[in-house]
């Protein structure tokens, strides 16, 4: 159950940060439940119902080995801005009775987007990985250790062999929705008397979950005698996941919705006014039970300095797009290729390129026409996609600031500039804080230098901080991955502005 309960995090801080989350009763996938161990939970964020989740395990023979084959599935619908968003994420894998990965499936579907879907099987020393993104289907093979269990093994692990009070057990494991290994540490308390969703009461036994992929996010589990998870509980918004029978997860939602725009925007004491217009500006950064300096990067736009071991001082200038400057020529070679996310040679990704450039031949000039060619022409903020390619957004010239990005990224390597997106958080004005935002880097006169298609301002003022930064590769990990530094400052964090400069 914490894995799904790690991928929610991601995707309700990737997709649904500025909106509000409620229960999509999806159809549910179509496994055999009648040949396997079926299992429902249902989620909460802040008290709220926001979505269900199904696992079925299943037993089967072939030859003499005896293969488990797993589908697991979450829903959730999230309402932005008054648009609806809904997410169905499934996951099917095989594996042997030890936890050796064989194959496994994701897909994750979310109208109108098309289906985003990865499949994967071990060969020998490598896994074959194929995934499809805008209808445009690539294949990589991947060094595979054969020590990295299979995604559906943990939980089986708990069942197989009981933890007990005081034990501590760590492995890795392969998440499909990431395409990466993620190091998973388990610690066990003691037993303790837990409410369950049913408000019965149950002494369970308290594990403590830690993993590299959230570093930030402490994740509690509560373990019947069976090493059954009845309650999942995780450090974002109150997230709590309980086991429930079919009927309950499946009930519709009643009562307010959950505001996770308001639940995640973090307030800045004294907010000033004009801050992405600054030159210069100082925050000081306060994240409870974490160094700041372990995941905000210093470089380019901003330097960090560590104040203690839990505040530091994030120094941010305004870069302008330098003009009248020579094209990049061998420069960053890696950040000017076709990708699934990016997909440069698409006609209409090409057709927005060349009417955004002009005729112009200088670079700067051209970066800072194709940022507000990308803010006058997505006309329609659509909030009910959460991440679509450049090509589907070349299409249909809609979305929030993911789609901003992606397509002015894409237009830019039309013309030989070099791009890669950013993740990271703005400056809100109207609510006096920061948020989850993404915007596009372009790399001009010999450095990166910022651009934003969903302000289109001609580059950015001094009210962005940088979390980190993503070519889209297809050799790296998923795009989604992108959104999880996200995580790390979205819980008990504080920030003031110390200065500001004209």
């Amino acid at each position: 159950m914490f894995r799904s309960i790690i991928r929610s995090s991601v995707i309700v801080v990737s997709f649904g940060l500025t909106g509000a989350l409620h229960l999509a009763n999806e159809t549910a996938f179509a496994a055999d439940a009648s040949s396997g161990d079926e299992s429902w939970q249902v989620m909460y964020l802040s008290g709220q119902r926001v979505g269900y989740g199904r696992v079925v395990i299943r037993e089967v023979t072939r030859g003499r080995e005896t293969i488990f084959v797993t589908d697991s599935e979450e829903n959730l619908s999230i309402r932005r801005f008054g648009q609806q968003l809904r997410i169905q994420s499934k996951t099917h894998t095989e594996e042997t009775g030890d936890g050796q990965l064989l194959s496994f499936t994701f897909e994750m579907k979310n109208p109108p987007a098309q289906t985003t879907k990865s499949t994967g099987h071990v060969a020998g020393r490598n896994l074959v990985i194929e995934s499809t993104v805008g209808g445009q289907t690539q294949t990589k093979k991947v060094q595979w250790d054969p020590s990295v269990k299979s995604p559906a093994w943990q939980d089986r692990l708990l069942t197989d062999s009981p933890m007990k009070p005081g034990e501590s057990r760590s492995f890795k494991t392969f998440m499909p929705e990431f395409s990466k290994v993620v190091s998973i540490n388990i610690n066990a308390d003691d037993y303790r008397l837990t409410k369950l969703h049913d408000g019965s009461e149950k002494s369970l036994l308290k594990v403590r979950v830690t993993q590299s992929i959230l570093p930030g996010i402490g994740m509690r589990v509560y373990l019947d005698e069976n090493g059954d998870s009845l309650r999942t509980e995780a450090d974002l918004l109150g997230m709590v996941t309980y086991s429930v029978p079919r009927d309950v997860a499946l009930q519709t939602i009643a009562g307010a919705e959950l505001d996770v725009a308001t639940s995640t925007l973090i307030k800045v004491a004294n907010p000033p006014a004009g801050l992405h217009g600054r030159a210069k500006s100082v925050f000081r950064i306060h994240t409870k039970g974490q160094n700041p300096t372990d995941f905000i990067p210093s470089g380019g736009t901003q330097t960090v300095e560590q104040i203690d071991d839990e505040t530091a001082a994030i120094t941010v200038i305004a870069v302008p797009p330098p003009r009248n400057i020579q094209p990049s020529r061998s420069e960053q070679q890696d950040y000017l290729g076709d990708t699934q996310f990016l997909q440069v040679k698409d006609a209409g990704v090409k057709e927005h390129a060349r009417r955004a450039a002009a005729g112009s031949i200088d670079p700067g000039t051209i970066a800072v026409r194709m940022e507000q060619y990308v803010y006058k022409e997505l006309k329609k903020k659509n909030f009910s996609t959460a991440l679509a390619s450049a090509a589907e957004v070349a299409k249909s010239l809609e979305g929030d600031c993911t789609e901003h990005a992606c397509l002015l990224a894409a237009m830019l390597r039309v013309e030989k500039i070099p791009s890669r997106v950013v993740v990271g958080l703005v400056f809100a004005e109207r609510y006096g804080a920061f948020g989850g935002h993404m915007w596009t880097e372009a790399w001009l006169g010999g450095k990166w230098v910022p651009l934003d298609g969903t302000l289109g301002k001609g580059g950015i003022g001094a009210g962005h901080i940088r979390l980190a930064d993503s070519s889209l590769s297809d050799d790296g990990p998923t795009p989604i991955t992108s959104f999880v530094p996200l995580l790390n400052v979205l819980t008990d964090v504080t920030i003031e502005v110390v200065s500001v400069e004209p």
